[in-house]
């Protein structure tokens, strides 16, 4: 029974190595900011997983002082990297539904981390119950608004791979409920708990990361049957930035402003600001009209 944390949490290491792979491939491919934090967020995950199974490895291995020392180190690293990845859930999931994460979602999600990383070093300090159920408490809050998100924004989600996504974190969410209420009252369910939850959580951002790069590989193949143009002739031409030849592509499908938006992961009044520039840098006034300089020059 003891060893059971310790092979849950090398199981999750294996899948959280793949999610991080993933998501470097993903981040090389797509170019977004957030594909750039997805990698940090991911990585980070991976670290706290690592630290929860050197640390059951250590409780295993080792007694006396070498286990308390180890113990303490790798409870430490498990904090800090905890307090990160639960202060970067609100902006993940919003980035998700394609929302933007206004200034009073960003202030909670920074209090929550500091009540959690505050909570956390209590526990380590005295072990009192206390502090490990208010551990539990903020990380559900916190979980729970999240579902509050994805459940509120499900009918702007246009993509249905986006909305199996979001139902897959809700079920996973209701799911793990149970084994964190157990963990509140039966303390030493605590390491099977966390790493149930952990493998819950890994496999789901496996399966996000597999829909977005196979969205993204559609899209490009979309955008490259499509095209007729490369960057490096339109850029040589006008200037055009990246992003900016992105938002071309994405006009020369038909698409809408909102629907750039989504499909690039930015807001509406970014999308807005990328085709004034590349209005002004062509020299048209309109969607056709750059559509018909596109299809017009000589390269």
């Amino acid at each position: 029974m003891e060893a059971v944390p310790l092979l849950l949490s090398l199981i999750a290491l294996a899948i959280v190595s793949m999610d991080l792979a993933l998501a470097i491939v993903w981040n090389r491919r797509a170019r977004y900011t957030w594909s750039r934090t997805c990698v940090v967020f991911t990585a980070t995950l991976l670290g706290a997983v690592v630290s929860f199974a050197l640390d059951q490895y250590s409780y295993l291995a080792f007694d006396g002082t070498a286990q308390a020392v180890l113990h303490l180190i790798w409870e430490v690293l498990l904090v800090l990297d905890s307090t990160f990845i639960l202060g970067m859930i609100p902006f993940f999931c919003n980035w998700v539904v394609a929302r933007p994460t206004g200034k009073g979602e960003k202030s909670l999600a920074f209090i929550a981390g500091i009540l959690y990383l505050a909570d956390s070093l209590v526990w380590i300090v005295t072990k009192a119950s206390v502090s490990s159920i208010l551990q539990y408490v903020i990380w559900t809050l916190v979980v729970l608004y999240c579902i509050i998100v994805m459940i509120s924004q499900w009918k702007t989600i246009a993509d249905k791979s986006i909305r199996t996504m979001c139902l897959t974190m809700i079920i996973i969410s209701f799911a793990m409920l149970p084994v964190a209420v157990s963990s509140m009252l039966f303390p030493s369910l605590r390491g099977i708990s966390i790493s149930l939850v952990s493998l819950s959580y890994t496999i789901a951002i496996l399966v996000f990361l597999f829909i977005a790069i196979a969205r993204l590989e559609s899209q490009l193949e979309q955008s490259e049957g499509k095209k007729g143009i490369s960057f490096e002739d339109i850029q040589s031409e006008f200037h055009i930035t990246e992003r900016e030849f992105e938002v071309i592509l994405q006009i020369k499908n038909g698409l809408t402003n909102k629907e750039i938006a989504y499909n690039l992961n930015i807001s509406v009044n970014t999308v807005n600001n990328h085709i004034a520039n590349i209005f002004s840098k062509t020299g048209v006034r309109s969607r056709i009209d750059l559509l018909n300089l596109l299809q017009e020059a000589s390269w």
